[in-house]
């Protein structure tokens, strides 16, 4: 159970720690067991909600698109305990076109993540010059109404759906792998979500349970995935890839470096402010 901090209201005292998360299966290595944590309450929502509910103080910490934090950088702070990152290939952060990557004009991008769709400029930008449209697309809102995904010269297309419900290389035979590429420009890993909080907010001993709670998951990523993916509807052996392989969840150095050139590429676009040094609340 989290340590009740003395600064904390009354009020606040005698409510369990809020956490903010999303349930899709990268998520997993993070958050399994979670729930077993008396005095823990676990909200989920979809990742570009999850700040929303942070600023509004509605949880206490929460896994938030990195966007998010340097679009509100002088309230937040990073919680190190662990994030969502790829040294390469990510697989479910996905852009399908139909015509050459170099001569895409309008692109429908899935609204589920902040972070990919800012990726997706900066990718664009620096690797083919190019400063396409973006439609906002609600493509989970889609398949939960048993739609087909919109018939788009181009879409990007984030998290399990990417598996479950994308696009073939027939119907759209030029795709571009967002992590990949930002690690073949840049040489480093790419952040897609981490743990943050509120600058002020007295957290106790929240942090260390979260760091600790991915540390006993990491050696049992392969038993996560293979329990989780029928539940997600992804191929076993897939699942077990994505979690033990391509996906790693330790935030160390080379991923706040990573976060850091993100942001002075996204600044340069103008659409985040100029950013500060990542903040970071002690773990320990």
């Amino acid at each position: 159970m989290a340590n009740i901090d003395p600064n904390l209201s009354a009020d606040a005292a005698s409510r369990p720690s809020r956490v903010g998360c999303v349930s899709y299966l990268n998520s997993k290595p993070l958050i399994e067991n979670l729930q077993d944590h008396p005095g823990l309450w676990i909200h989920f929502d979809v990742p570009s909600k999850l700040i929303d509910s942070l600023l509004k103080n509605d949880v206490d910490i929460a896994l938030c698109p990195v966007i998010d934090y340097f679009r509100h950088q002088s309230d937040l702070a990073v919680v190190p305990a662990g994030g969502i990152c790829s040294a390469g290939q990510t697989f479910t952060v996905r852009l399908y076109s139909r015509t050459p990557l170099e001569k895409i004009t309008r692109i429908h991008a899935d609204v589920d993540s902040h972070t990919s769709i800012v990726l997706l400029q900066v990718l664009m930008d620096e690797l083919f010059n190019i400063k396409p449209q973006l439609v906002p697309y609600d493509a989970r809102q889609e398949i939960a109404e048993h739609h087909p995904l919109i018939d788009a010269p181009a879409m990007l297309l984030i998290g399990d759906k990417v598996v479950t419900d994308g696009p073939s290389m027939l119907d759209y035979p030029h795709q571009l792998d967002l992590g990949q590429a930002w690690n073949k420009l840049t040489g480093l890993p790419f952040v897609f979500a981490v743990w943050m909080a509120r600058q002020k907010t007295p957290l106790g001993d929240l942090p260390a349970l979260l760091a600790k709670q991915r540390e006993l998951n990491d050696p049992k990523r392969d038993e996560i995935a293979r329990r989780y993916a029928p539940k997600h509807h992804w191929p076993e052996d897939l699942a077990v890839r994505y979690l033990c392989t391509l996906l790693h969840f330790k935030i160390g150095q080379a991923e706040i470096s990573a976060m850091q050139l993100f942001a002075q590429k996204a600044s340069r676009l103008g659409l985040v402010p100029p950013p500060s040094p990542v903040v970071l609340r002690s773990i320990a």
